[in-house]
């Protein structure tokens, strides 16, 4: 099932689906781009038509964060059944990884986060083959990032399968598309945002139940204040613009149950 909110693509797929598609990946001959869309990816994407085209273009958009269960639930009559955070997704393709015997690389992150957490990875997954990169700083230039030669040569030669990219949102998926082509051996490209520096302890994951029920904003508020004003597009300008669109629409009564009714199903499962 394919959802779409204020333009972008959002796609709802069972864990069983996704282990299916996924192995297929492996075993294919080309390489696809999985993104992360959350409530500020959409923000941005309203203003950069060109980031969304490329969200649009990626071969899988799963949605990273529970203001998308609430967004579907109230401008669309469907719910969003599934949702992946970019850290559970990494850990069940590092497990694949390992079941499959082929090699996983780790980009980005703060300073000696990607490597932290193939640290972390190696423990969990005792057979794991992960690498990780630091590539510094890659300037982001218009619709292009700058990415070294060197850099894409030192990819090529350590021949991963899996790459996972955590360099932040829009530089990210631009870093994948571009290297897409340029990198062979790479079947699945996936932008893991932070993901690193929670795995590698940097950073304290949010409680499952914090999460669950979408207030792991105010826990990045807490261990990241001076991200406040990125926090707020997600927690007060996103919800504002979906009010509006319900308002617009003549729909807020009924996205107002609908949504209601997502809550307290999340406030159940905790």
């Amino acid at each position: 099932m394919i959802h779409e909110l204020f333009g972008v693509k959002v796609d709802d797929l069972s864990f069983a689906d996704l282990q299916a598609l996924f192995q297929s990946w492996i075993q294919s001959d080309s390489g696809h781009i999985i993104v992360t869309p959350n409530a500020e990816f959409l923000l941005i994407a309203r203003k950069d038509s060109d980031f969304k085209r490329l969200l649009n273009k990626s071969d899988l958009a799963l949605a990273d964060s529970v203001s998308l269960r609430y967004a579907v639930a109230a401008l669309t009559p469907r719910n969003l059944l599934y949702r992946y955070p970019g850290v559970d997704v990494l850990d069940y393709l590092c497990h694949l990884s390992q079941k499959e015997n082929v090699r996983t690389l780790f980009v980005g992150g703060n300073p000696g986060a990607a490597l932290g957490a193939a640290v972390k990875m190696r423990e969990r997954f005792p057979d794991l083959d992960v690498q990780a990169i630091d590539p510094g700083i890659i300037p982001l230039r218009e619709k292009d990032v700058l990415v070294p030669q060197e850099f894409i040569e030192q990819i090529n030669v350590l021949k991963p399968t899996i790459v996972a990219v955590g360099l932040g949102q829009v530089k990210q998926e631009r870093f994948m598309f571009q290297l897409k082509e340029l990198c062979p051996s790479v079947r699945i490209w996936i932008g893991v945002g932070g993901a690193f520096e929670m795995i590698s302890s940097q950073k304290p994951r949010a409680p499952k139940y914090v999460s669950q029920v979408g207030f792991e904003w105010l826990w990045r508020l807490f261990i990241e204040p001076k991200r406040w004003r990125r926090i707020m597009n997600a927690v007060v300008v996103f919800p504002s613009l979906v009010v509006y669109s319900t308002l617009r629409s003549g729909t807020f009564i009924q996205a107002f149950l609908r949504v209601f009714s997502e809550i307290w199903k999340q406030i159940r499962q905790v």
